[in-house]
């Protein structure tokens, strides 16, 4: 069994009686399907349903506070935005990530919190530090960003960023629930999945004849550009893939750079996406 490590992000603890009903009108997903047992994916999005984090849900195993996650570099700036609508709520969020590490197992075996964090079967260990068992065997950070791009998962500052669609990012498929109560950026986001209008969505990448870098424009045959690389890596098999943003009414062949001989295709909701 490959464990990856994530003890990096950010890990919140949010407890008070008014938990479930506060939670629930800040993200985008419905926190009562998260439990001791299972952790759910959800969007922080502003007032105009731009996007401010990806977070995991899961229980705490008491069943008295929800254990928060996400990427580190969002640590202060999203304990303020959840800290500010908490008016007359009985709620109190706590920093906790210096309380755990936070491991995730490439398989279902016994025991964890089930959730598919790289759109397939695993789950997660909330672990406080200096009890993780000896002999874990670890996947190293080159090969787990090798297996992200390859399952079509957009990671922050990569493909992800603020004020981003979540739609865009096809974050709406597994981190939104469109049934649930209201949500700060609830309209909007609700609007466009009715509507179904996006400029651009997030495709999978292959390329060939050259190594193009994060950043590149993609740009049709008439040397227009339609989209852009966002994350690049030499893939299992040996062949150069990556992720990426194209325009939804135009995803076709493309080349990364005039003049270069190097070509891409792009793929639009790989079925690896958000476990799709």
């Amino acid at each position: 069994m490959k464990s990856i490590d994530l003890s990096t992000r950010a890990k919140f603890r949010l407890s008070g009686s008014d938990r479930v009903r506060y939670l629930n009108g800040q993200v985008s997903n419905d926190v009562t399907k998260a439990g001791v047992d299972c952790a759910i994916s959800a969007c922080v999005t502003s007032v105009k349903g731009g996007l401010e984090a990806l977070v995991w849900i899961t229980v705490e195993a008491d069943d008295q506070a929800f254990l928060i996650d996400v990427d580190a570099s969002l640590r202060e700036a999203l304990f303020q935005r959840l800290s500010k609508y908490m008016i007359a709520d009985d709620v109190q969020l706590d920093d906790c990530t210096e309380e755990y590490l936070l491991i995730h197992d490439l398989d279902c075996g016994s025991g964890g919190i089930v959730s598919e964090r790289y759109a397939m079967p695993g789950k997660d260990r909330w672990v406080i530090p200096g009890s993780l068992p000896a002999g874990t065997d670890w996947m190293s950070e080159f090969d787990a960003e090798i297996l992200r791009i390859e399952r079509g998962i957009p990671f922050w500052d990569h493909e992800l960023t603020q004020g981003l669609l979540p739609a865009e990012a096809l974050l709406d498929l597994k981190s939104v629930d469109f049934h649930k109560g209201c949500y700060v950026g609830q309209e909007v986001i609700s609007r466009i999945q009715s509507v179904g209008r996006i400029r651009r969505s997030l495709v999978a990448l292959a390329f060939s004849g050259g190594c193009p870098q994060p950043g590149w424009s993609l740009l049709d045959a008439a040397g227009k550009k339609t989209g852009e690389v966002t994350s690049v890596v030499e893939s299992s098999t040996g062949s150069l893939i990556g992720l990426g943003y194209a325009k939804c009414d135009l995803i076709v062949t493309a080349a990364a750079c005039p003049d270069s001989g190097l070509s891409c295709m792009a793929t639009k909701r790989s079925s690896a996406f958000a476990g799709e």
